[in-house]
């Protein structure tokens, strides 16, 4: 759903995220093989407000995702709130090639496209600023074995995980009374 700064009226619109249609994350090029799939229900609620030079947009996101864990490979749900503000300048009221220094306010701002907001895109890149690099089913999730690939939240497999680079075996030799 797009919306174009002449159509916030001047007292401002909101916006029931049940009225857009289900996200889409796509995963970012880089990532094969991963999958990601965002809960049919996103909860939440944006508030557009029209100014002299742009959007004001402030929202609340609750969502759940579902992805592998990135120690034992297997889905889980993550469950996902954000609460987040954002400003859309009018491309008229850009800055002009050679102002290059950037001040604190300028970074939370981005330039409105002529064609409008897109309000999906907005709500997809909350959701992906709210996951972890490496997103995690638990805290204490051990993993899988280097060896084996056995699951370890399930018990110890039995494998002899002692990393020994057997490159510097004969370094041993030469003092042996140094423990």
């Amino acid at each position: 759903m797009k919306v174009r700064w002449e159509d916030i009226p001047p007292e401002g619109r909101e916006i029931s995220l049940d009225q857009l249609s289900p996200l889409g994350l796509a995963v970012p090029a880089g990532e094969a093989g991963v999958e990601l799939r965002s809960a049919p229900v996103i909860e939440g609620s944006l508030s557009l407000q029209r100014t002299r030079r742009g959007i004001e947009v402030k929202g609340t996101i609750r969502a759940e995702v579902t992805l592998p864990c990135a120690r034992c490979l297997k889905e889980f749900t993550l469950p996902i709130a954000s609460e987040f503000e954002e400003s859309f300048l009018l491309l008229k009221y850009a800055p002009a090639e050679e102002d290059t220094e950037l001040a604190d306010d300028d970074m939370d701002v981005s330039f409105l496209p002529e064609e409008g907001i897109d309000l999906e895109d907005i709500c997809a890149e909350q959701m992906w600023l709210n996951i972890p690099m490496k997103p995690l089913c638990d805290e204490q999730c051990k993993g899988l074995c280097t060896v084996c690939g056995g699951e370890l939240n399930r018990g110890e497999c039995g494998c002899d995980r002692q990393y020994r680079d057997h490159r510097f075996a004969a370094l041993k030799t030469l003092r042996p009374n140094v423990p």
